[in-house]
């Protein structure tokens, strides 16, 4: 999972692809530097060739989750909001005893109460989502990402009987 696995739709986001660590290379063999793979949202046990296990997923998805608030996958710990820095701070640990044991776990922080508070108990907004259709602030460096990929789909070719098949256009 990468922040380019994420599709922003009307109805809020929707993960596209999870498992591309698995695919990449087999275990025993490194991942770092894989085409496909974000080395910010891989875990350090898998970069080295460790078996893809549910903690490292949890990892991707803190980075996923570092993305959306800072627009980098490896934030300095005060560029995350600071509601949001515990538990993304544990989903990045580079011990998976330290991170949340699931995804579940990660979301039901996400939803309780305390996770818009800091460590000393001063209330933050709350994180929207889109469930409550509250307006989610995002860093402008994804907005900048996210205004570049529709350009570009918008510029693409569209095949039509004379050219049933445009030439491909990548997609930064």
């Amino acid at each position: 999972m990468s922040p380019a696995a994420v599709l922003v739709t009307a109805g809020g986001p929707l993960l596209t692809c999870v498992g591309a660590v698995r695919a990449a290379a087999p275990d025993g063999v490194r991942r770092s530097g894989l085409p496909g793979l974000d080395p910010g949202c891989l875990a350090v046990e898998q970069a080295s060739g460790g078996r893809p296990e549910p903690l490292g997923d949890v990892f991707a998805l803190g980075a996923v989750l570092a993305y959306a608030s800072t627009g980098h996958t490896v934030p300095e710990q005060s560029e995350l909001p600071p509601g949001l820095r515990r538990l993304i701070g544990s989903c990045l640990s580079s011990d998976p005893s330290a991170r949340p044991r699931s995804a579940q776990e990660l979301l039901r922080e996400l939803v309780s109460p305390a996770a818009g508070r800091d460590l000393g108990g001063e209330a933050y907004p709350p994180a929207g989502t889109a469930l409550d259709h509250a307006a989610v602030p995002l860093p402008g460096r994804v907005v900048a990402a996210l205004a570049a990929q529709s350009a570009a789909l918008l510029a693409a070719e569209l095949p039509s009987a004379q050219q049933p098949f445009a030439s491909p256009q990548k997609v930064h």
